[in-house]
This record gives structure tokens, C-alpha cells and sequence, in this order.
């Protein structure tokens, strides 16, 4: 029984038109995934099914009644439509529960708000997904997985008959995700519809019944998961085949070491060491609390540790700020572009030249060059937009990925950290960010990849350092890599 139909679904923004004459249609307890590459139109069509958008063209036909062109989300969640961005919509000052029952929370007889009944509810909802998160804890005291779960704990929440994830796993642990598969499972043997989007291609192999594939905002296909492999539904979103590659142990001279940290230490990390030499890609793996964000933001300057030395190229260097890690060459790419990889209300050309104006205090200077920088970072990495002038925030997910990288590349940094460097990337864009970072290794900049798809790690890192509870617990070598010697060393056994 079909509960969702679209038809004809075309949308523009701006003049450019995104979505072109789409059907798309779910039964009911169907999982169907939704693949296509950044700039596709997936999450667009998500958002004119959810209210956030209006269509212009096309119908929507939910449980046998049409939806009316400008429903609003509220609209459509009371209808039993909930939608988990790719980009979390959360309040950081408001508790857990307030964030899961917001504008709908429990009344006392006084009419005031019954927080324990709403703490305890929202404690309810969030241990059928396995999270132990106290619901009165301040979501900005969060982890970004947690604050996922938090997320998934609100859609679930309501009495939801059609469940849309927009990237859902794209900062869970290995746990995590089943727990979530698990849990979408359920939901489908109930009866309940989800539509999973996601760059993971094996996650929807694993998870889906059905993929519907979009290619440049027009339909290309639906198929059933079982007889397509992932190497053919990554061939429909990109029309071409999509090659995997296997990284090489690094063959550059051992002796040329551009960053050392030695004897890092704070309440988390341990007496931490390690090297990365010229034109290397040193890979960091471990699970969601092992301290490798908490390292990497010991090194740019942002968290101050107890203990410990920086050097660069053999020159000890004094970093209490991100200022004084820019004024050395490193550069961070954080795994949170939303919140402190971008400036959402800029455009292209402010973001991508941001650094190299505070290294050479040219905020208004060289307007000319700065343009030219930003065309040169949208053709490098085929950024998808109008043009240079474009907001950073009507880009897609993936896209902004690319332009957080952008300023890296503009500020000629020795040492690159890349933190979850394709989170919400898709399947053609993650080759283009790895020969990025490739070609960067070879022209000699010191790569840090921090990352928690192992295939990823497999695919791009020379040597991975495996850390647990803020302890290195191993070191491989890429021809000594595979995804059962990381999590050996990652679960420290």
C-alpha cells in the first residue's frame, strides 16, 4: 500500500532550477533509500515533502489525501510526516527534553510546563535508542554524536507514520548505527515508512528495501537493494563508473618531520606523542570519546592541555590560540561546518578567503585576487553554485564541506587537520576530496585525516594512529591496515 506519492515535483532557487519533474513514491513500513551526489536534490525534495519548502510544480499525495502546496511543518508532522536534517536544528541553551518536546510539552494543572513528566518522557524516548544522555543536560554540553541522537529521539517522539533521515549516521559510531538500524527496523515492521538518506552506500545495502537514485535534480531510477550492488547505484548517481583506491605506505623521507607533539596531556588525553613528516597522510581512528577532536583542538590552539610541547619543523612553537596556529601555517577543517567550519551567512568568496586575510590582514584589500582565489577553489573542487557571490547557507551539505576546505587550501598551510573531512559528502565528491588531498601530500603539506568511516581511513592514510580514552594504543602501517586491526587496537583489547 503506497502512502507517499510525488509527482512532477520541480523546484528552483535563485533561477536555477534544482529539482525537475521528480516522482518519488514509499509504501507503507517501506525503507526506502535516497542516493544522489551533493547539488542532487534529495534533501530539497525532503524539505518540500516536510513543509519546510513549497513545490512549484507537481502534487503530493499523503495517505490518499493531497497535500496543499504551502503546508507548513507543523502541518505535516501533525499529519505523521517527521524529518532528522543532515544539519542539526537544535537549541543549544535549552535542555535535552526541552529540544525533544518543544512547543509541545507537558502541562501541569497550573499550566505551567511539568518538567518531570517531560524529562521523564524524554528519558523513555531516548533509552529505546540505547542512549543513556541525563535529558536535563544543556544540549551544548553535547557531543555532536549525542546531539544526533537527540535529534532521532525528537522525530521519533511524535506519532510519526513516515520517518525521513537526512544523513543519520554521518556522526554515530559503529554502536550507534546499529542501535539505529535496529530501531528503523522496528519502525518498518509496524508499519511505519523511513526514507534514509545517505552518502554510505553500504549503509543503505544494509538497512533498505528500495534506492531511489537522483542525478541533477531529475529521477534516474528506483531499484530493489537486492539486486544492485553498491558500485552499480554509486554508477547511476554519478553517471560513470566510481573506482575505490587503497592508500600506499608513505615512501617520502622519514627524517623530514614537519609537526611533533610530545607528552600532550589534559583531564582526557595521556601523554600523547606523535610525528608527521612532509607529504604524509597520518590517519587518527578510534571510537566517539578516545580524544582525537580533543587532540586536534590541543594543537590549533583552541583547548589548553595540562602538559605538552608543539614543534614544527624542529622549532618549538607556543599555540594558545587559533590565531597563534594560523600564524604557523596549520590549518583545521572542524567536523562541525555549521557551527564553527563556516560563516552560514557569507558568501562563497568571504569563506574561502577568510584565512588568508587574517594572515595578511588584507580584509579590504586585493578584492580582485580574492574573487579570482574563489573561482580558482569552485573549479578545483567542483563547488556547486550560481557563482562566487552565493551564500554559503543555500549551498547543500556537501558543498559547504568543499568550501570549509576551500580556505585551507587558499592559506597555505604546512599542517592540514581534517576532521571528518567527508561527513555528508557523496560518493563522487569524497574521490575528488581524497585526490585533493593527495595532490596536497604531494606538493608537501603534513595531512592529518581524524575519521571515523574505517573504509575511509583504508582508503586515503599512509599510517593511522588508533587512540581509546585518550591513549594511542596503536600505529599501522597502511599495508598493515584493516578495519579489524583498527578496532582491535580502538576498543583497546
Amino acid at each position: 500500500m503506497t502512502i507517499l506519492s510525488m509527482k512532477g515535483i520541480s523546484k528552483s532557487f535563485y533561477g536555477v532550477e534544482v529539482l525537475h519533474k521528480v516522482d518519488f513514491s514509499v509504501d507503507k513500513g517501506e525503507i526506502m533509500g535516497l542516493c544522489g551526489e551533493n547539488g542532487a536534490g534529495k534533501s530539497t525534495l525532503m524539505k518540500i515533502l516536510s513543509g519546510i519548502h513549497a513545490q512549484d510544480a507537481g502534487d503530493i499525495d499523503f495517505k490518499g489525501t493531497l497535500v496543499r502546496r504551502n503546508a507548513t511543518p507543523l502541518e505535516m508532522q501533525r499529519a505523521g510526516v517527521s524529518m532528522i536534517h543532515q544539519e542539526l536544528n537544535l537549541l543549544n541553551e535549552l535542555t535535552v527534553a526541552q529540544n525533544i518536546f518543544l512547543c509541545r510539552e507537558p502541562r501541569a494543572a497550573s499550566g505551567l510546563i511539568h518538567f518531570p513528566k517531560m524529562n521523564e518522557a524524554a528519558a523513555a524516548v531516548l533509552e529505546k535508542l540505547g542512549e543513556k544522555i541525563d535529558p536535563k543536560r544543556k544540549v551544548s554540553d553535547l557531543k555532536i554524536a549525542q546531539k544526533q541522537m537527540v535529534e532521532i529521539a525528537k522525530a521519533i517522539s511524535f506519532n510519526v507514520e513516515l520517518l525521513v533521515m537526512d544523513e543519520p549516521t554521518s556522526a554515530l559510531t559503529g554502536r550507534e548505527t546499529k542501535i539505529l538500524f535496529d530501531l528503523i527496523s522496528n519502525l518498518s515492521a509496524q508499519g511505519i515508512a523511513v526514507v534514509f538518506i545517505s552518502h554510505r552506500l553500504k549503509e543503505i545495502s544494509d538497512v533498505c528495501h528500495k534506492v531511489t537514485v537522483l542525478r541533477d535534480g531529475s529521477f534516474v531510477a528506483t531499484k530493489d537493494v537486492s539486486e544492485v550492488t553498491t558500485k552499480q547505484i554509486a554508477a547511476l548517481m554519478v553517471g560513470r563508473e566510481v573506482q575505490e583506491s587503497r592508500a600506499f605506505d608513505f615512501a617520502g623521507d622519514p627524517e623530514a618531520v614537519v609537526l611533533e607533539v610530545k607528552d600532550v596531556s589534559d583531564d582526557l588525553l595521556k601523554e600523547i606523542t606523535f610525528k608527521v613528516r612532509k607529504g604524509e597522510i597520518l590517519g587518527f581512528s578510534g571510537l566517539i570519546g578516545a580524544g582525537r577532536t580533543e587532540l586536534m583542538e590541543v594543537i590549533f590552539g583552541i583547548r589548553k592541555p595540562r602538559a605538552g610541547s608543539v614543534f614544527i619543523e624542529g622549532k618549538h612553537v607556543t599555540i594558545r590560540s587559533a590565531i597563534d596556529a594560523i600564524k604557523v601555517d596549520i590549518g583545521f577543517v572542524t567536523e562541525d561546518r555549521k557551527e564553527t567550519g563556516l560563516v552560514l551567512c557569507r558568501d562563497i568568496n568571504e569563506n574561502a578567503n577568510y584565512v588568508t586575510w587574517l594572515k595578511t590582514r588584507g580584509l579590504f584589500k586585493a578584492r580582485k585576487a580574492s574573487a579570482a582565489n574563489a573561482r580558482r577553489m569552485i573549479d578545483r573542487l567542483a563547488i556547486r553554485c550560481t557563482s562566487p557571490a552565493q551564500n554559503v547557507s543555500n549551498l547543500s551539505g556537501g558543498n559547504q564541506q568543499k568550501v570549509a576546505l576551500s580556505k585551507w587550501l587558499l592559506s597555505g598551510a604546512r599542517v592540514l587537520v581534517l576532521d571528518e573531512p567527508t561527513r555528508g559528502v557523496d560518493v563522487g565528491a569524497r574521490q575528488e576530496i581524497y585526490q585533493v588531498i593527495r595532490e596536497l601530500a604531494a606538493e608537501g603539506v603534513a595531512i592529518i585525516v581524524v575519521s571515523s568511516d574505517l573504509p575511509e581511513i583504508l582508503a586515503i592514510c599512509q599510517r593511522v594512529i588508533v587512540m581509546h580514552e585518550g591513549r594511542i594504543t596503536g600505529t599501522l602501517l597502511s599495508s598493515e591496515l584493516s578495519e579489524a586491526k583498527v578496532m582491535y587496537y580502538a576498543t583497546d583489547v
